[in-house]
C-alpha cells in the first residue's frame, strides 16, 4: 500500500496520474467529507478544472502537484465561486489545476 492510499477513497483525486500518486508525497492533500467532496467535484466539472484541497499552511514542494501541473485560469465567476467554497474549508487551501492536465 502506498503512503497516498488515503486519496484513493476520494472521488476528488481520481485525476492524479498513477506516477504522481505512487511516487510523490501527497500527504498535504485533504480528503473532504462526502457532502463537501460532491460540491467541490461539481465546481470542478462546472468550470472544467481539477480541484485539490491542501492543508492550511502547505507550501509547494519541489516534487508536488503544484510544481508538476499548470494551474487553471479562472474567470471572475469561477474565482468567486471557488473563493466562497474555500471559506467552507476551515483554512484549508483550494487549488484549481488546468483540465486537461498540463505539465510545466
Amino acid at each position: 500500500m502506498t503512503p497516498n492510499y488515503f486519496l484513493t477513497k476520494s472521488l476528488l483525486y481520481e485525476w492524479i496520474p498513477d506516477f504522481e500518486l505512487n511516487v510523490y508525497d501527497l500527504s498535504d492533500l485533504v480528503v473532504l467529507d462526502q457532502g463537501l467532496e460532491k460540491e467541490c467535484k461539481a465546481i470542478g466539472e462546472q468550470f472544467h478544472t481539477f480541484l485539490a484541497i491542501y492543508k492550511k499552511g502547505t507550501i509547494a514542494k519541489p516534487k508536488g502537484l503544484c510544481t508538476t501541473f499548470k494551474y487553471a485560469i479562472l474567470d471572475s465567476k469561477a474565482l468567486d465561486l471557488c473563493q466562497k467554497f474555500e471559506e467552507k474549508l476551515g483554512g484549508n487551501i483550494l487549488v484549481a489545476y488546468a483540465k486537461p492536465l498540463e505539465r510545466w
